[in-house]
Order: C-alpha cells, then sequence, then structure tokens
C-alpha cells in the first residue's frame, strides 16, 4: 500500500463512525447500537486484517455496515459461521493429544526423557568404569522407560482416534455471542463471554468452557476468505489457553 493511500485510509475509517449520512440512508444509526450493547465488545476489523488498496478497504468497510444492519434487525446476533463438518482421523487424534490425557506430554515428557538420559548415562559409565555389569540393565531400563514416555500415549491416542472417527456429521453456527454445535439430536452452547479458553493447534482450534468440556473445530471448516474473521470473534470471546 502506497504512503500516499494512509489519509485516504483514515477519512474512510472516520466516515464509519459518523451518524449522519448513514443514519438517513440505511435507516439506522449504528453508532447508536453500539451504545445499546449491540456491538460494544466488537473490533470493526480483526487484528491481522490487512489492505492492499483503498478500494479494498471501502469494499469491507461496507461489508461490515451490511453485517451490522443484519445484526441489528436480528436482535443483535451476527452470525459469522454456519457450516457442517465430519472429522478426520489426524483431527481426531490431534484433539485427542492436546486433551493432555496422559501426564508425560508437552514439557513435562521432555523433562522426564531428560532425566531418564543422564540417569542410562550415568548407569552405563558405572558398568564401564566399574566393570559391574548389573549397571548395564539399569542403562538399558532407563531406554526402555524414555521409549515408553514417547510411543506408548501416540499408540494409545491413535487407537483411541481410529475408534471415535464414526463418521458423524457436526453443525456448528458461530456468532458474536455464542458457538452452538449439534451432533445428531445433541446440542451444546459454548458462550462467548470470556469464560473458555482457545487453544490454536495445527489442524483444530481447540475450546475449553469453565465446566471442563472441551470442542474442536477443524480450520478446513472455516473458508479461508472469512478465517481471520471468525478467529477474531472467538478470540474477542475467549481467553488464551495456558498448559
Amino acid at each position: 500500500m502506497s504512503v500516499n493511500s494512509v489519509d485516504d485510509i483514515l477519512d474512510e475509517i472516520k466516515k464509519l463512525k459518523k451518524d449522519g449520512d448513514d443514519a438517513e440512508d440505511e435507516q439506522i444509526d449504528i453508532s447508536s447500537a453500539g451504545k445499546d450493547g449491540f456491538f460494544e465488545n466488537e473490533p470493526v476489523f480483526g487484528d491481522d486484517e490487512t489492505f492492499e488498496s483503498v478500494d479494498e478497504l471501502r469494499e469491507r468497510i461496507s461489508e461490515e455496515k451490511k453485517e451490522q444492519r443484519e445484526a441489528y434487525e436480528n436482535g443483535g446476533t451476527r452470525v459469522y459461521l454456519s457450516t457442517r463438518f465430519v472429522f478426520e482421523e489426524s483431527e481426531i487424534f490431534e484433539t485427542l493429544k492436546r486433551a493432555r490425557l496422559y501426564k508425560t506430554q508437552g514439557s513435562r515428557s521432555i523433562l522426564y526423557t531428560v532425566i531418564m538420559a543422564v540417569a542410562a548415562v550415568g548407569f552405563f559409565l558405572s558398568c564401564i568404569y566399574g566393570n559391574n555389569y548389573n549397571w548395564l540393565f539399569f542403562s538399558i531400563l532407563c531406554v526402555v522407560v524414555i521409549a515408553a514416555i514417547w510411543l506408548v500415549p501416540t499408540f494409545h491416542l491413535k487407537k483411541l482416534a481410529r475408534e471415535n472417527n464414526n463418521g458423524e456429521q457436526i453443525e456448528i453456527k458461530i456468532t458474536n455471542k455464542d458457538i452452538v454445535q449439534k451432533t445428531g439430536d445433541k446440542e451444546w452452547i459454548i458462550p462467548l463471554d470470556k469464560t473458555g479458553t482457545l487453544e490454536i493447534g495445527d489442524s483444530v482450534i481447540i475450546i475449553r468452557t469453565y465446566h471442563g468440556q472441551m470442542f474442536s473445530i477443524p480450520k478446513r471448516s472455516i473458508k479461508e476468505d472469512i478465517y481471520k474473521k471468525v478467529l477474531q470473534i472467538i478470540k474477542n470471546g475467549t481467553e488464551p489457553y495456558e498448559d
């Protein structure tokens, strides 16, 4: 974007905030709606959004006004995504892995591995320099424990992923207020009121509620052109997950 377009962009943003002509042409006062609580917690644009030209910015602003009008007419509820998907086995595996079913995962597994590796080397050196082959047994045992730390959880989680890969269709709807997930005749509502946490994985988006529930959304189920916007809405209503 050229430097000469900065003033134009600032002018466009100022226009978005004015009530005057927009209120008359669109028969809706967007600024007042914000004061009434419909959009007061929502940024106009996402943190990651960038614009290559002033025309692109104008188009985005026009889109934002249209969405705000529709939300205003719908009692303040603004739908950002409505889609269906079926989990792939790899996505189930990552979800299970991020559920931390095993205590020896992540940084803890690395710590245990380092401890066992140091012990294995120590026992092996004791065997060599002390001419006592009993220490060799303990050295080998430490190596077996290291293998168990990394391989057992992986094999078990992959087995669970296969068992849970039942091809069941899941439907989700994301609004500015909550996320609604439906599976068969079951429905869950995850409020976007900062009571839950968000973790962004390699292929899935993980949301945990304060009740201890965990929900997963495949990234591929969100179209690329709206991904940043939808992710921003989820970020607005959650806190970052801390392991």
